[in-house]
Formats: C-alpha cells, structure tokens, sequence
C-alpha cells in the first residue's frame, strides 16, 4: 500500500519542479524584452532627448563667478548659493548624469569705471570706458570660460554655466562657437545686451556681451590688447590665401542667428541695429499676447531660415533671471517691471526643446544681496526651478512659497 503513495508524491514533486523551472523561464524572457524595448540604461532614461546632441554624453555644470561687467557686488556669490541649495542635485533628478566641473576661476567682484574715456583731438570720437578698463584679469577670465566650455563640449557635455553677470555669455557663448561658428542663440533677457562701449551709456560689460561675441566693439576700448583674444582680426599673416582660408581665430556670433524674448527695457542704439540687421525680437508683451509656445515656434522658424532652412546644428540659451517681472525676482541688479511670469519662461523652453537640441545654457544674473534677508530662498528657489525648467521641468515656485 505504500508503493503508490511514494509513486505519487515523487511525480507531483517532478510536477512542481518543472512549474518552477518553467516560470523562471519567462521571467528572464520577460526582462529581456523589457530592456529591449526601453532602449537607454536607467540612468539615461530621463534624460530629455532635446538635449542628447549627438555624442552628449553628460551635463557639465560651470560656475562663472564673474561680477566684473556692473557695479553691484553680490552676484558673484551666485554659483556656490545655487550649489549649496541643492541644484546640482535638482538636476540629476531629471535624470541627467549632471557633473560639477567647479568654477572656471576665483570670484571676481565689481570692477567700477567712468563710463567715458579721456578726451582725444576733436576729429576723433571720445573712447568710452567699460568694466575692467585696464583690469586684464577681467578679460582672462571670459577666455578661462570660453576655453572650458569648449572642452567641455569636445568631451561630449551640455555646459550649464552659472553666472555671474551676464557679461559671462562673452565666455560661454565664445567657446560654444569654438565647437560649431553655426551657433543659433536664444536671449531670454529684459535688455538687449548688444551695446558698444561708443554708444553704451553706462559703461557696463553685461549690456555688450552680443556685440562682443559678434565682433562689434572696438579693440580700442580695452588697452593692452586685453580683448585681443576675441575681437582682433586675424590679419597679421601676410599670405592673403591663408589670411581668407582662417579668417579669424575666434569665430564671431552672426546676429541673425539670434532670437530676443522677453524684451522690455531697450536702448536707442540697440533698436536700430537690431532693425537694420533684422535681428528677430519678441518683447513681453509679444509673449503675453501671442502665448509662449507660438512665440517658440516663430523663433525656431527664424533660426531656421537663418540656417539656410536646415535644422539648427547646436542652440546655446542664455537665461537672465531679470526676464522675469520683479513680482517674482527681484533679487537681480536690473529689475524691469512687466517681466514675463514663470509660466511664460517654461511654455517658451518646453517648445522649443520639442524641435531643437540645446546644446549649452546659462543661469545669470541673480543676486540675493540686494534683497531682504528673509526674502532670499524664494529668490533662490526660484532660479533652481528656471534650471529645471531649462533642462526639462515645467514647475517653477514663487518666491516665499
């Protein structure tokens, strides 16, 4: 009688043992499939396709410490105030391999001038005096950040550079051009920032950071040649066949591959090269009354054309906090009321990543110097929630909530 019971048990044991095996089967079948179908590693599935150019392999942020284009101290502080409240972290939650490659250079603070230079025979127009005239160093330290931009993007980076003033992008967009002289640039900015130092009223560098990069200041503003580097032609060879094959050492923005957003507070001379040359403006009003994703469409078609109706082969934007109304940041050193909201900054960027690869970015601007004590981590908060927004997340909070 105990023959068949010892049959049974020993073939329900093979039973379930083949079931075991059988279900293992399909779960290995079954991550296999899995991880074909997703198609990237986990650490790369959240990153947003618009800014995987091609061989970008991380995201590099920068700090560019640089106060040196205005007058008020502070912010200069803004990278390691960014740093300390979190945005390194806040990127890699959008799932980035974000890398902190540090400070191009040591903080650099105001660097106050007259804004006209000594008076020279009456045929000859008077030079006017920028930030940093006779400071070298201020100089050097826009080419450290061109230079690790560069680098930065020869490895395979998307730089993300903090500034700083926005006399920064002189760096940043010089070594993005370093990397491709098609270069297409978006300035999200209440000013213009396209001043010479013959025509600027100020002497400020932040409001001629476009006319440094596209090559319309005169060498003559800087002694010493301290902005050689960016704006000397490169005319001392004698063999004119090499002197038309390598014009010049550093490539030069061209303005028509340029878009304004969030315009509102534009000099004369400004507006009239920006008309001669066609240069596409939209201000906040236009943002307001055409809606943000119309107005990122209307720019990336600009750009295109631009382009010669190809798509964009890279995109630096460049980010000032004053884009946005006071209400929301005023810990900046030129608030212009009738800025654009939040809302507007992100519907603009979530548009125009649909179509366009973003290439490299900046942050600048932002100084919680200039605001009370207790008001600062809104301010701060804030600006971390524009970089989300830049990289891929709509959500930004007002200050204090």
């Amino acid at each position: 009688t105990n023959a068949p019971a010892v049959t049974r048990i020993r073939s329900n044991l093979v039973v379930f043992i083949f079931a075991v095996f059988v279900r293992a089967l399909l779960v290995v079948a079954l991550d296999a499939s899995s991880s074909t179908s997703s198609g990237a590693p986990l650490l790369q599935a959240g990153v947003p396709s618009s800014f995987s150019r091609g061989s970008s392999k991380y995201l590099a942020v920068l700090g560019a410490p640089n106060a040196a284009g205005q007058r008020r101290e502070g912010v200069e502080g803004a990278p390691s105030i960014l740093r300390a409240a979190g945005i390194v972290d806040d990127i890699r939650a959008l799932g980035w391999d974000a890398r902190d490659l540090g400070d191009a250079h040591e903080p650099k603070p105001p660097v106050p001038s007259p804004p006209h230079g000594p008076p020279g025979p009456p045929t000859v127009p008077r030079v006017r005096k920028t930030n940093a005239w006779r400071d070298a160093d201020a100089a050097a330290l826009h080419e450290l950040v061109a230079r690790r931009v560069h680098d930065a993007k020869t490895s395979g980076a998307v730089p993300l550079i903090l500034g700083g003033d926005h006399s920064v992008a002189i760096g940043s967009i010089a070594g993005a051009l370093r990397d491709d002289p098609a270069l297409s640039v978006v300035w999200i900015d209440a000013h213009a920032d396209v001043n010479t130092p013959r025509v600027s009223e100020t002497g400020n560098l932040h409001g001629m950071s476009l006319a440094m990069v596209a090559g319309l200041a005169d060498r003559a503003s800087w002694p010493d040649g301290a902005y050689d580097w960016l704006l000397k032609d490169d005319d001392d060879s004698r063999d004119d066949d090499v002197r038309d094959r390598v014009r010049r050492v550093q490539p030069r923005l061209d303005l028509r591959r340029l878009v304004y957003v969030g315009l509102r507070d534009v000099d004369p001379p400004e507006a009239s090269l920006i008309a001669e040359l066609g240069i596409e403006a939209f201000t906040a009003a236009d943002v307001r009354s055409l809606g943000a994703e119309r107005v990122a469409r209307l720019a990336l078609d600009h750009l295109r054309v631009a382009n010669g109706g190809e798509a964009l082969t890279s995109l630096h934007v460049s980010l000032d906090v004053d884009s946005l109304d006071p209400s929301l940041m005023n810990a900046t050193g030129t608030p212009v009321p009738l800025g654009l909201d939040v809302e507007d900054v992100a519907g603009f960027l979530r548009e125009l990543r649909r179509d366009a690869k973003i290439t490299s970015a900046d942050l600048v601007e932002l100084n919680v110097e200039l605001v009370d004590e207790a008001t600062r981590g809104g301010y701060v908060d804030t600006a971390r929630a524009l970089a989300r927004a830049l990289l891929g997340e709509a959500g930004c909070a007002e200050p204090g909530a």
